[in-house]
């Protein structure tokens, strides 16, 4: 696929598109087709406009079924699927596959300006499925201008992926300085040290888990996703989890360690935890999908380190309140 193919406007991707009147016959329409078939790079579809706007479609497979004399406005659709020509390659490849339609036609203020052909929406669909592949795999956007990824400069891939690693650092150094000021807590009941690597390992899986379904269902649904929604089922799927672990913590705690209470305030502290992990995970995708960064690279390290300090801060504030 050449770069230029993928990455051009929609504009410069456009081709001209065999177009008729309302009141043109089968007849009109044939001879039409057979005297500029060479300027039409598709003619699946032919085009009816009206003062240059666009006011229905047909397929030529239509015009053998009908009589020579029969007007196009009596069996032309009018109910047109079309973009705009500032869309995205993706809305085009979306349009294609969700109405079954080979070209998609470009409107502009209902003017009609020509059509993005099948191989072109094709290739828009190939494109669009690559991006999705790449961004699970937690590859940048920038990697796309690359058919193979090994093509991208060893530069751009370290550049775009370390500052992430870095402000990750810099959280945690802050998490250990802030683990300090519960140093009597911890003397005091030591087994609270033993649960804290328990606690970072749940939250941040709980986080990776979420962040990995909210990044698969941003690409796959796309404008389609009810947010509002979606982050409410989210947060009561994750509650709901965070009570099941809390209860095995409670459970687990009393059972070998034999002190019930320290165990409830373990537990409860757990339960927080995740809650606020989840709450996290959600909160990160989103600000860096609506900010135009790449959720796949970003989310990952941002999100644990944030995940990993809120978690472990949270868990000692409230076992050292209860204890």
């Amino acid at each position: 696929m050449k770069k230029e193919d993928i990455f051009s406007p929609v504009r410069d991707l456009m081709c001209p598109a065999p177009t008729v009147s309302k009141t043109s016959t089968v007849h009109e329409v044939i001879s039409m087709l057979k005297k500029n078939s060479r300027k039409y790079e598709s003619v699946d579809y032919i085009y009816v406009v009206e003062n240059r706007n666009l006011i229905g479609v047909f397929s030529i497979k239509e015009l053998f079924n009908l009589n020579p004399s029969t007007k196009v406005e009596k069996f032309m659709l009018t109910n047109v699927v079309s973009a705009s020509p500032k869309s995205e390659g993706e809305h085009i490849a979306q349009l294609s596959i969700n109405h079954g339609i080979k070209s998609i036609p470009i409107v502009e203020s209902k003017r009609f300006l020509g059509v993005i052909p099948p191989h072109k929406v094709s290739k828009l669909i190939n494109h669009s499925l690559r991006k999705d592949i790449f961004h699970f795999a937690g590859i940048h956007r920038s990697h796309l201008k690359y058919e193979n990824t090994l093509e991208a400069p060893l530069h751009i891939s370290v550049l775009h992926r370390t500052p992430w690693l870095i402000i990750g650092l810099i959280g945690i150094m802050i998490t250990a300085g802030l683990m300090g000021l519960f140093e009597k807590v911890l003397e005091k009941n030591i087994i609270l040290v033993f649960f804290i690597p328990t606690i970072a390992y749940i939250s941040a899986a709980l986080g990776n888990q979420i962040q990995t379904i909210f990044i698969r269902d941003i690409a796959v649904i796309g404008e389609n996703l009810k947010m509002h929604k979606y982050v409410i089922k989210q947060l009561i799927i994750s509650a709901i989890i965070a009570v099941i672990v809390g209860i095995l913590m409670f459970l687990g705690i009393t059972l070998f360690w034999k002190q019930t209470y320290i165990a409830l305030a373990i537990s409860i502290a757990t339960v927080a935890t995740l809650i606020t992990s989840s709450i996290t995970a959600l909160g990160i995708t989103y600000i860096l999908k609506k900010s135009g960064k790449d959720p796949a690279v970003g989310g990952g390290p941002l999100g644990t380190v944030i995940s990993d300090s809120t978690s472990i801060v949270i868990y000692l504030l409230i076992a050292s309140s209860m204890l």
